[in-house]
């Protein structure tokens, strides 16, 4: 099967459309704002900000108060180089459209 131009921009406009909802509902039910890419496949990705000054537990907070809206179930990872990776798939209408991620460093914890 051959992918097409024409549906990578549906794909991509299909993911815009459900990336406004996301922010509406940040907005509506008081959610952190997440740093958001659409991927040409139309895959959303929502980082949580961690170049901030952000506590370890506030970037925690802000991936689970999203995790939860979304109903997504959360993976935790801890990397060799200290940090922890959280990663939360999540769907619409039964089909995968992206996850929410943070990358937790070590310092930022205390």
């Amino acid at each position: 099967m051959t992918i097409s131009r024409s549906d990578y921009n549906r794909w991509q406009a299909t993911a815009y459309r459900i990336l406004g909802e996301l922010i509406a509902e940040g907005r509506d039910n008081n959610l952190p704002p997440l740093t958001w890419t659409l991927a040409i496949t139309g895959a959303l990705t929502g980082q949580v900000p961690s170049l901030t000054a952000e506590e370890c537990e506030q970037q925690r907070a802000t991936f689970t108060a999203w995790a939860t809206h979304l109903g997504a179930a959360v993976t935790e990872t801890a990397r060799e180089d200290g940090r922890i990776s959280l990663h939360a798939p999540f769907s619409r209408q039964g089909e995968r459209v992206g996850a929410v991620r943070a990358e937790i460093w070590p310092g930022n914890e205390d």
